[in-house]
């Protein structure tokens, strides 16, 4: 009898043994989310898979079309032109003697709001599975560049680090399962504007000094008044330098016979892809052109009236 209750102690005991191993692999597997807001808009997605040894890694494939896709399906729920730089796509793996870490990377144009000095994010991860189209639920952090700090954020991050400018949740579905908006401002805002302050009392006070000379001598009234109209159209200009960009764009459509590709002219303008993108959408809010998709590219089209101009 004693020998039986030794024997099962002894079973109980190498049964343990073998499945210490196999509890820490299991711990071993998990996923990192790391996401740096950049001052265009675009973001670097940066996804980290801690694994064991033995464990399968996702093809380049694989990892193209599932970020492809969920780009896509984000573009159609926010209604952005948002796309991928092909270039930025990566996947590297470094291997130790019990472990393997795996880092995805990719680019993300698009995906923020620019309006004003703010930037505006978090309607991408309304999208249905966002993170299931990923790797999973996992924790995430966002960071954020230095000269902008936190308006607002929604849902409340697991911790908010304002020096470091960086914010983490312990899990997406936090972010998933409630309406995510997060606002950033630019902490140059207020200089900015005691600098157009300042340049507006210039611009009031050369006037008045104008006014002055005009009435003592008669000779100086047009050259004075030419002066502080030029000088009170100084902020205007810079209205002139986007409408030059934007019709740097028309007279290319218009050399092309009127039809382009998206990416061709982002090619021949040297424009930035993100920055091509809300040049094409003002223009198409005016009614200046059309575009509609093909492929993972767009056809732009001016209208009849810009042709006909």
């Amino acid at each position: 009898m004693k020998a039986r209750r030794l024997f099962v102690c002894y079973a109980i005991f190498v049964m343990l043994l073998l499945l210490l191993p196999l509890c820490k692999v299991n711990g071993q597997n998990y996923v990192e989310y790391s996401v740096q807001i950049n001052g265009d808009g675009s973001a670097l997605w940066k996804i980290t898979n801690f694994s064991d040894i033995n464990a399968p890694v996702d093809t380049f494939t694989g990892f193209e079309n599932k970020v492809f896709n969920l780009v896509d399906s984000d573009s159609n729920v926010t209604h952005r032109d948002m796309s991928v730089d092909g270039t930025s796509l990566q996947i590297n793996t470094t291997i130790s003697s019990e472990s393997k870490i795996t880092e995805y990377s990719f680019l993300w144009l698009n995906f923020s709001i620019i309006h004003g000095n703010e930037i505006i994010f978090g309607d991408v991860f309304q999208v249905n599975n966002f993170f299931s189209q990923l790797y999973g639920d996992a924790a995430l952090q966002i960071s954020y560049p230095s000269t902008f700090s936190i308006k607002s954020v929604t849902p409340t991050p697991y911790t908010q680090d304002d020096s470091a400018k960086t914010l983490d949740w312990a899990r997406t579905q936090d972010l998933v399962k409630s309406k995510t908006n997060i606002v950033l401002t630019s902490v140059t805002s207020n200089q900015n504007v005691i600098q157009n302050s300042l340049q507006q009392y210039t611009v009031i006070v050369a006037i008045v000094a104008a006014v002055a000379a005009l009435s003592l001598v008669g000779f100086y009234v047009v050259k004075r008044c030419k002066t502080s109209k030029s000088t009170a159209r100084i902020i205007p200009e810079q209205s002139v330098a986007e409408e030059t960009e934007e019709g740097k764009i028309l007279k290319l459509l218009k050399s092309s016979g009127g039809t382009m590709r998206q990416s061709a002219i982002v090619e021949q303008c040297k424009f930035s892809k993100a920055k091509t993108s809300q040049l094409l959408a003002v223009l198409e809010n005016k009614g200046n052109i059309t575009r509609y998709k093909k492929g993972r590219d767009k056809i732009v089209n001016l209208t009849e009236r810009v042709k006909s101009e």
